[in-house]
């Protein structure tokens, strides 16, 4: 990554944070209501979801959740690995306990699942763009967990659903080779479907 497009990457993230942390509680509200009503057409039984547990200003997805476990789908959360950047998804259940990982973010222990293995995979994101590509915290976890789409495995995938609010969205986000699109993006506005690219030679 050159020192321009570092920056441009840094420049991005503060103002996306700033706008994000100033939408008022009451907005945060009736996004996760409406973000829920917006993503039902994914929730049947049995299907294996994959989500997250919010943190700082994100889009929570505790009534989404909700829903999709009243639909009868098994919804899975992120478990950072010890070491790399290789997530697996644990699945929620009655027997599983909670604890928080090296970052103090809640995580679920219960069986793992493989990206792969999930149907539906809803991604946070700092801001994304008009072709679904996103931009996320910088750590890198999610674009090492999915690399694998970008390979001639592309066809085993879970569908891949951003999760934002309206002001996360840019005209073009700093991209690089390794990236994967979305196949939708989620917002307090609705759903919106991208279409698909050529992967990248």
């Amino acid at each position: 990554m050159t020192s321009s497009a570092a920056a441009d990457k840094a420049r991005l993230r503060r103002e996306i944070r700033q706008a994000r942390k100033a939408i008022p509680a009451a907005h945060r509200h009736r996004a996760e209501q409406a973000i829920s009503y917006h993503a039902r057409r994914f929730f049947r039984h049995g299907r294996r979801i994959g989500a997250y547990v919010a943190t700082g200003s994100e889009l929570g997805l505790d009534v989404l959740m909700a829903r999709a476990l009243a639909h009868g789908c098994r919804v899975a959360l992120p478990a950072l690995p010890l070491r790399g950047r290789k997530m697996l998804f644990s699945v929620l259940d009655a027997r599983g306990r909670w604890y928080h990982n090296r970052y103090g973010i809640p995580e679920f222990d219960g069986a793992n699942w493989r990206a792969r293995d999930l149907e539906i995979l809803f991604v946070p994101l700092l801001a994304v763009d008009e072709q679904g590509y996103r931009m996320g915290q910088g750590g890198g976890f999610y674009d090492t967990t999915l690399a694998y789409l970008n390979g001639f495995r592309r066809w085993r995938r879970p569908l891949l659903v951003g999760v934002a609010f309206d002001c996360q969205r840019v005209a073009a986000v700093p991209r690089e080779a390794w990236d994967v699109q979305l196949d939708y993006l989620l917002t307090e506005s609705g759903l919106i479907r991208y279409r698909r690219l050529a992967a990248p030679v």
